[in-house]
């Protein structure tokens, strides 16, 4: 009789089987009551905090559904949120100095439940503003050897913060510096002459800039300049001839005349400062006695000054015999009216005469010398050294 008993010892090892499994417990985990998602300001600095940073916030864990910020009690703030509405971000380039905004904000997390923030930032209080003035006017043109020099209304020490906002740009990237000659003026040249035809901005963006302790900028303003042609004169004192390039290509050859023994003409890189059509030359203005046998009272054509003292270029037709052979003038680099003349349409306030040959230097600030002055001394008087410059806005 196997087969019950078969059956019989199957049915006992399955129930054996079944009594040994465990019990499935079920249990429910306890959902938190509030949201999860958190909001915080992205500013680092919510007291006395600086004016060209935006106000940001992010949301962690969440999405913003709603921000208000406002200056006042109607003045509403605009900002973007990001893609994703993890980020709200003030559109204004600029806060109000000494401002308070108030912020509102609302995230919802995935379960749809909503956190809400208050907050404030407020701005720095200045003690006082620094302004900026260009000495060229907007619109203005200038030979490539022009340097821009800005004036500042109080004394700047953070150098560096402030070359920052003086951005100069170009249509075509070049290097230049900024140079101080004091705590109130900054020189600007290139590290060569400007290119010849070409646009210049000069950026001046010292909003919310501290330029001393307490003292920040309260503006920004652009100036847009031109260079003509590039003209730039090398005379040569020993050869007595003067090579004119017009855009990097020699145009002329000019036999020329220079000072004489006691007299010399100053080596050295000079700037055409100004242009006279006739001039009266009376070295008695120098403080030559009038009975001195030196004295001279003269009408010239075509006068184009280079130094304070009283070098300029310029005709000389009395001194017709000097061009080109020995030097006869005063101090002056004069040639023939002709050349002179020539000379006089195709130059520029600013063009850059290179004078070598003599013996005495070109002495600092007789004229615009900044050319005078080694791209090494240049920049280690600067804030940031060489910069390239911007591109054109």
């Amino acid at each position: 009789m196997r087969g019950p008993l078969s059956l019989v010892a199957l049915s006992v090892g399955m129930l054996a089987v079944t009594a040994c499994q465990p019990t499935m417990m079920l249990t429910s985990a306890e959902l938190p009551q509030a949201s999860t998602a958190q909001i915080h300001l992205g500013n680092k600095v919510t007291d006395n905090a600086p004016i060209d940073q935006p106000i940001v916030l992010f949301a962690d864990d969440g999405r913003f559904t709603e921000v208000l910020v406002t200056n006042g009690p109607s003045r509403v703030i605009d900002g973007e949120f990001s893609d994703d509405g993890r980020t709200w971000t003030s559109s204004r380039s600029f806060l109000d100095y000494d401002s308070k905004y108030k912020i509102a904000a609302t995230v919802v997390d995935a379960r749809g439940m909503t956190n809400s923030f208050e907050g404030n930032v407020t701005t720095v209080n200045p003690d006082g503003f620094i302004t900026a003035t260009p000495d060229f006017a907007d619109g203005e043109s200038f030979g490539v050897g022009m340097p821009i020099t800005v004036t500042f209304d109080e004394p700047v020490k953070d150098r560096a913060a402030v070359e920052e906002g003086m951005v100069v740009r170009t249509s075509t990237p070049i290097e230049g510096a900024w140079y101080w000659t004091g705590p109130t003026e900054a020189i600007y040249r290139p590290k060569e002459y400007w290119p010849g035809n070409t646009e210049i901005q000069l950026d001046l963006s010292l909003r919310g800039i501290e330029a001393s302790p307490g003292q920040f900028g309260d503006g920004n303003s652009m100036y847009t300049y031109t260079t003509p042609d590039s003209v730039v004169m090398k005379a040569d004192a020993e050869t007595l001839m003067m090579k004119v390039f017009v855009n990097g290509k020699k145009e002329r050859t000019i036999p020329v005349t220079m000072g004489m023994d006691g007299y010399e003409t100053l080596s050295g890189t000079k700037l055409i400062m100004t242009k006279e059509r006739t001039r009266i030359m009376d070295n008695a203005t120098a403080g030559v006695d009038k009975k001195d046998p030196e004295h001279y009272r003269v009408k010239v054509d075509y006068a184009m000054r280079l130094t304070w003292h009283g070098e300029f270029l310029h005709a000389s037709p009395w001194a017709a015999g000097a061009w080109g052979n020995y030097r006869y003038s005063h101090g002056c680099t004069s040639m023939s009216t002709e050349n002179a003349g020539w000379l006089y349409e195709i130059s520029h306030i600013g063009d850059p005469v290179e004078l070598t040959g003599t013996s005495l230097k070109q002495n600092p600030g007789n004229g615009i010398t900044v050319w005078n002055i080694s791209w090494a001394e240049w920049t280690a008087d600067s804030g940031l050294g060489g910069v390239m410059t911007s591109p054109l806005v």
